[in-house]
């Protein structure tokens, strides 16, 4: 099956974007640094692929953080998707650790798309949490890792849960649309469709290759430091997020079903699984955040570990949990590496997440009214291009003091 970059499309979305900083319109041709990412068509029609991020509030103030030279503990790589992958990219200067030097090397193929899972993690997860105090912008920079993320926080458990999940989210959908030799179409599902006239067919996404294989990735790590006693907990924690994660990419999949026969008559269906969209994916996982499990570390005979609920509360393989409390997000700290909300656009006009309520943390704000310019009344005209005019618009932009 062939595939074409659908570069058009590409830029007429950034065209399409622009933000406000400081007051001033940095106009269209400022765009996230993650915007880049291959936009896929299906020349059948039947699929069109799209990451796109948002932009982080802090990167200002990030470079003031100190940064963590530790190992990453979930697959962060320093290596564009763009990029071509050989041997010499496998060290740890782009973020390896333990056994993922070996699989790197074996697996130079699919590196590329273990590298589009870090910037689906990193775009997804700062769309997820724009509204939270915590707005994701500490993982920017992985593979080196803020103070916060190097806990066992919740927040911690969500980025880990869900770049295990962008792995197995990306390779799988490698796998279905062919480009990757090491893998194809998944297996016929066992389950039974609800109509006798209705068959499985067409190429259904081989979810089980993308789970194994960011399971063999993203666990590599946490295998090794499971030996060494001091960081067993902190391990046995991140290997349940990281199956939390996968198992959110299977929860998320659907039947898909097309119509066959005379004159459109639906005499047979013809259905495949197929992923929805990774947004779903990590909603999903946000929900579950939500309702995170406290755990302590229990001894299990002399030599071994285990996590259990702090309040008797059972969780499952799906659950999110935690070992240690966050961090005032309130409050700018290079120690604990956090950003805090200073500077932050909110919505004086809400009481929920994202208003100034909320995320200024009682410190107040202030609101400034800015004139801004941006495209309207825009005209295709054949063939084949987009015409539009500049408009001049006034809008009021509210930051937390």
């Amino acid at each position: 099956m062939k595939f074409k970059e659908n570069t058009a499309m590409n830029e007429q979305y950034k065209k399409s974007l622009f933000h406000v900083n400081g007051g001033v319109s940095t106009g269209p041709e400022v765009i996230s640094p993650f915007i880049n990412q291959l936009l896929f068509t299906r020349t059948d029609g039947e699929r069109l692929e799209r990451h796109a991020s948002s932009v982080s509030y802090h990167d200002n103030l990030i470079h003031t953080l100190r940064l963590s030279t530790e190992p990453t503990r979930n697959p962060a790589v320093k290596i564009s998707s763009e990029d071509h992958w050989n041997r010499t990219d496998c060290g740890k200067i782009h973020g390896f650790a333990g056994h993922q030097y070996k699989i790197c090397r074996r697996s130079l193929s699919v590196m590329k798309y273990v590298s589009e899972a870090v910037e689906m993690t990193k775009a997804e997860c700062q769309n997820q949490f724009k509204n939270r105090r915590w707005n994701c912008s500490t993982i920017s920079r992985a593979p080196s890792f803020y103070n916060d993320l190097k806990r066992g926080t919740k927040e911690s458990a969500y980025a880990y849960a869900l770049a295990s999940a962008a792995v197995a989210y990306s390779v799988t959908q490698a796998c279905s649309i062919g480009r990757l030799d090491v893998c194809g179409c998944g297996r016929t599902p066992k389950m039974k469709l609800k109509n006798k006239n209705w068959i499985w067919g067409g190429c259904s996404d081989n979810i089980a290759y993308g789970t194994r294989f960011s399971k063999r990735f993203a666990d590599a790590v946490e295998k090794k430091r499971m030996k060494d006693p001091r960081a067993t907990s902190r391990a046995l924690m991140n290997l349940h997020n990281n199956e939390a994660g996968r198992e959110a990419v299977r929860e998320k999949m659907e039947t898909i079903c097309r119509c066959h026969g005379v004159s459109g008559s639906c005499e047979t269906k013809t259905c495949f699984r197929r992923l929805k969209e990774f947004k779903d994916v990590a909603t999903l996982l946000k929900r579950r955040y939500d309702r995170i499990i406290n755990v302590i570390t229990k001894n299990k005979g002399s030599s071994k570990k285990m996590l259990k609920p702090r309040r008797k509360v059972p969780y499952t393989r799906n659950d999110l949990i935690f070992l240690d409390p966050s961090p005032n997000y309130c409050k700018r700290s290079l120690s604990r590496g956090t950003l805090g909300t200073a500077g932050r656009e909110c919505n004086p006009k809400t009481t929920g997440k994202g208003s100034c309520l909320y995320l200024c943390c009682g410190r107040g704000h202030t609101t400034k009214v800015l004139q801004i310019e941006e495209r309207c009344e825009c005209k295709y005209y054949w063939c084949c291009y987009v015409k539009c005019k500049k408009c001049s618009k006034t809008i009021q932009v509210s930051r937390c003091n």
